[in-house]
């Protein structure tokens, strides 16, 4: 009993992380994708003075990490004639979110109210509703394994999550290319 206690406290504790996290991956790959058959890879060129400074720096920022991700995986950089072509792309977007809520401005709440105070139902009503509308921004970062020989995409990853700060962009960023990567093949398998 004790053993079955333990288990489900377990998988609620693993269940309550990976709930935690807000962002969201997605990786698939094409039935003809053969990782033996590939061991360079090069990126797609991106022009980084159309971009503003901070794009840049997370550009070169999540190249690092792909060429990290590319390295453990047994993939090696190559600029001369690579087997993948890498691409990404970086899109946000904002959403607006309203909902309605409610204030309570009676001098006396949360106390007694005064003996002078008005029945609410003939008297004053001290409820205000008032909307409040949040904007939060969300971004789509993806990631495309482009087969250069036969000029087809093999893989790709997206991942989804909040970008409201500078902070939480690259986080964001970091952690897509970290998870998407768990399921991209390792060289040779």
């Amino acid at each position: 009993m004790e053993k079955i206690i333990i288990s489900i406290c377990i998988i609620l504790s693993l269940t309550l992380v990976s709930s935690c996290s807000s962002i969201k991956v997605i990786a698939d790959k094409e039935e003809s994708f053969q990782p033996a058959a590939y061991t360079t890879y090069a990126f797609a060129d991106v022009n980084l003075q159309e971009l503003d400074q901070a794009t840049a720096i997370l550009y070169q920022e999540i190249s690092k990490r792909i060429a990290y991700e590319m390295k453990q995986k047994g993939y090696e950089l190559s600029t001369d004639a690579p087997d993948l072509l890498v691409a990404f792309n970086i899109l946000t977007e904002e959403a607006r979110k309203e909902s309605w809520k409610s204030a309570n401005n009676d001098p006396y709440y949360p106390g007694m109210r005064s003996m002078w105070a008005y029945n609410s139902f003939w008297g004053p009503n001290y409820n205000t509703r008032y909307k409040e509308v949040k904007y939060e921004k969300t971004g789509t970062f993806v990631v495309d394994m482009l087969s250069t020989e036969q000029k087809e995409l093999v893989w790709r990853g997206i991942g989804i999550g909040p970008v409201n700060h500078p902070e939480e962009r690259f986080n964001t960023a970091y952690q897509s290319v970290q998870k998407m990567f768990k399921s991209f093949p390792k060289r040779g398998s």
